[in-house]
């Protein structure tokens, strides 16, 4: 599909896709993180896992309820997964046969689909509309499991490669496995001191007349390194904590919230406590929006 407007499409789909990590035995899809070959794909909500196959990589875009798997190989090829609601497969046949409207300008028409048990398929679907590129095909796919919930992969790929490209899109359907789905708070046994280990956490903070720039590595042995800028205005707002600064970090509890502790060496400051919480899969420090990334400072 030209520039890409496939996303587009995928996008209005209604799906959902359970995005965030509770670190439990099966980790939800984090959006954002990369799956190579082999990696684990879990979506409690659909109750379904599968792997990603070899030769392949992908991802959850930000904001998206649809993850991506793209060829690694020089050749194009995507596939698109997404869950559903159950639906009774044959009825899901003759309404990709007679066609969707996905917007008042795509429609989607699947030729031929067959069903084979629970697998539906269709060795070509058909797209029409502005800003398509007719020099690819696309392949679609459904399979309903026991407990109420369905995944659907839409595979899209040059002449060239159609057939392979098609045949890893139900390999992913086929060797994946349905459970109960699960609704459940993510973060109900999130182990914030895992997550926080050998991470840099960073904010930024700038207004009219102020500026202010934290940054603070958290390793794994308890240990932290900051360093706290400030301009203006804003080197009134804690100004005891300013410059580089170092110590010991805690952090109480497993659940949705935690709070962390920092304890300062070498300096005569009072210990400073923060809750932390996740709000729409953001980070945040009271009220205040961090970013976490892999620490480069700290020894492994």
């Amino acid at each position: 599909m030209k520039n890409r407007s496939l996303h587009l499409i995928i996008f209005l789909m209604l799906i959902a896709y359970s995005a965030v990590n509770g670190q439990t035995q099966k980790s939800r899809l984090l959006p954002g993180k990369i799956y190579n070959q082999g990696d684990m794909l879990y979506s409690p909500l659909f109750g379904f896992s599968s792997s990603v196959p070899k030769g392949w990589m992908g991802n959850l875009p930000r904001e998206s309820e649809v993850f991506l798997l793209m060829n690694t190989s020089s050749a194009f090829g995507e596939i698109y997964v997404f869950g559903r609601e159950a639906i009774n497969l044959e009825s899901l046949a003759q309404i990709w046969a007679s066609g969707v409207d996905i917007t008042e300008n795509i429609r989607l028409t699947a030729t031929n689909p067959k069903l084979e048990g629970d697998l539906l398929t269709s060795n070509e679907v058909i797209a029409e509309g502005n800003y398509l590129d007719k020099g690819y095909k696309a392949f679609a796919a459904t399979r309903c499991g026991d407990k109420g919930k369905c995944i659907t992969v839409l595979a899209i790929a040059d002449e060239g490669n159609f057939e392979s490209v098609s045949n890893t899109a139900v390999e992913i359907l086929k060797n994946g496995v349905f459970e109960e789905p699960s609704n459940i708070s993510p973060y109900d046994d999130f182990d914030w001191k895992k997550f926080l280990s050998n991470k840099l956490v960073i904010t930024y903070d700038e207004t009219q007349g102020g500026a202010k720039r934290t940054q603070i590595n958290l390793c794994e042995d308890g240990t932290f390194r900051a360093n706290v800028r400030k301009q203006g205005i804003l080197k009134q707002v804690n100004p005891q904590y300013k410059g580089n600064m170092s110590g010991t970090w805690t952090v109480d509890g497993i659940g949705p919230e935690t709070l962390l502790t920092l304890t300062f060496s070498g300096k005569r400051l009072p210990p400073l406590s923060v809750k932390l919480s996740f709000k729409n899969e953001q980070l945040y420090a009271e009220n205040e929006r961090y970013y976490a990334s892999e620490s480069t400072s700290c020894k492994r």
